[in-house]
């Protein structure tokens, strides 16, 4: 099942709007396969091109986060919150 496939059934599941920027926050953490923080994670979205403001990322983020979808350390040497898919999601990712 698909990252957008898992997110939508969870939204289903929970009778809520899938709102498609989180999906595009996902998909793009997902690409970045390493743990970021959100404003790097939004440079990054706007250097392809893709049209979102830092507000919008981190509540998506952060709703990542409460649905199980992605995890939030804390960086050791900054005060930064990262984000990243963890292993458990990605391994239950079609190829």
């Amino acid at each position: 099942m698909s990252l957008y496939e898992q997110i939508s059934a969870y939204c289903i599941r929970h009778k809520i709007r899938l709102a498609e920027k989180r999906v595009i926050v996902a998909d793009q953490l997902l690409v970045t396969n390493e743990f970021t923080d959100g404003d790097t994670l939004w440079r990054d979205m706007r250097s392809r091109g893709i049209k979102i403001s830092p507000a919008t990322v981190y509540e998506s983020l952060n709703w990542l986060v409460i649905a199980g979808f992605a995890e939030r350390r804390f960086a050791v040497d900054s005060r930064k919150n990262l984000f990243g898919i963890p292993e458990l999601v990605r391994n239950t990712l079609d190829n």
